[in-house]
């Protein structure tokens, strides 16, 4: 059927945007439950959970994926399953309110669960498995949100069950990665985990330097903003597995059609209403200025996939890690240089509109000397052809 290759891309993307769910409806159960300073620990928790969900995320699965020799499809290893159940237990058997060292944990192990399952899941194109866990997130995340509206203690309970059910529905013991997904080439893998360390620790890093410079406040709204923009992560995050598995050829029409479409439904949601009706107390400091540049940055970070996928393709891992580390540079003095002078929200996220937008020019110039596919399709030579056309 022509359309089922559509269908497939939708529910693919629909089971990303719910990855961002759970972030989301934490910060906005806090909001409602939890005094200001706990919900600023929470933002910096989902934070740092994030950035070591992407380490093992890294190292196991897009280090695999960046070995071009490297033997049948990624699978999840047995290990994770039973990290994510041990977070979930933490939040289940504790107070609504948890102390620090269950936020901090709890965030970690859920976040690790939830973006591994989602990326093999990409990877392996199991649509149908990825909307049943989608379905079973997001239901859940409903009902602990309605439950934090009546004050209801369960209300984070129920949110940790459908995380869990999120995680263990995409499980398949028998597909399940050899060696516990210890991946095929460490050298490889080590630089690619390198690299998402080095970019990854700009976001816990800015939410830590908001917290002591600003208050609890500017970094609730700081990960509020972020989570909300960062419903286009899933869609970047789809397309980048897709250049990866399949480099750009058929891929990147549709890639740069989903995200125009997702940017268009995140702004119309966040200002039609949806946000303060989600986030409730917490949506009282988004402004306007600072929402429209964290949409802008993360446009800029759709230009710089497609290059930045063609040089991981390539198996350029050397020179894709100098890149990021020099990028993560610009972003924390550009970020701190701004922050220092107008202290808002909006200036963090026009600093890292200027920051990847930067990083863009530079992927483009090493992809079109390092990567010969995307050099044909986007190079100078190819420029001047469609100018001469």
């Amino acid at each position: 059927m022509p359309d089922s290759r559509h269908l497939h891309t939708l529910v693919q993307v629909v089971a990303g945007l719910a990855l961002n769910v759970f972030p989301a409806i934490f910060i906005a159960i806090y909001a409602r439950i939890a005094p200001i300073e706990t919900q600023g620990f929470l933002a910096l928790a989902l934070a740092v959970g994030v950035y070591v969900a992407q380490l093992f995320n890294a190292f196991i699965v897009e280090g695999r994926l960046a070995t071009p020799d490297a033997e049948g499809e990624p699978g999840l290893p047995g290990w994770v399953v039973l990290l994510s159940a041990a977070a979930c237990g933490l939040l289940v058997i504790g107070p609504a309110v948890a102390s620090s060292a269950v936020l901090m944990a709890g965030a970690i192990g859920v976040m690790t669960g939830l973006l591994m399952t989602r990326s093999i899941g990409v990877v392996t194109g199991e649509w149908k498995t990825e909307g049943f866990a989608a379905s079973a997130l997001i239901v859940a995340s409903v009902i602990a949100l309605w439950m934090a509206d009546q004050h209801n203690p369960h209300c984070v309970r129920v949110l940790a069950v459908g995380a869990l059910l999120a995680v263990v529905v995409r499980y398949r013991p028998r597909k399940a990665m050899p060696r516990m997904g210890f991946p095929p080439d460490v050298r490889r893998s080590s630089w690619v985990t390198a690299e998402t360390a080095v970019v990854g620790a700009v976001q816990p890093a800015i939410t830590s330097i908001l917290l002591v410079m600003v208050g609890p406040a500017a970094s609730v709204t700081f990960r509020v903003i972020s989570t909300v923009a960062g419903a286009l992560e899933p869609i970047l995050a789809y397309g980048r597995y897709r250049l990866l598995a399949h480099g750009h050829r058929g891929e990147l029409k549709a890639f740069v059609a989903v995200f125009t479409a997702g940017m268009v439904v995140v702004l119309v949601a966040a200002f039609g209403g949806v946000g303060s009706l989600i986030f409730g107390p917490a949506w009282q400091g988004v402004g306007v200025a600072a929402m429209l540049l964290a949409c802008l940055w993360k446009a800029f970070m759709l230009v710089s996939t497609v290059p930045f996928a063609a040089l991981r393709k390539a198996g350029k891992t050397v020179l894709v890690f100098w890149i990021r580390g020099a990028s993560t540079v610009v972003y924390l003095a550009i970020s701190v240089g701004f922050l220092m002078v107008w202290q808002s929200t909006a200036a963090i996220f026009l600093a890292f509109a200027v920051s990847e937008m930067i990083t863009a020019v530079v992927y483009h110039c090493a992809a079109v000397r390092g990567a010969p596919d995307y050099a044909a399709a986007f190079g100078m030579r190819r420029l001047r052809q469609r100018l001469g056309q």
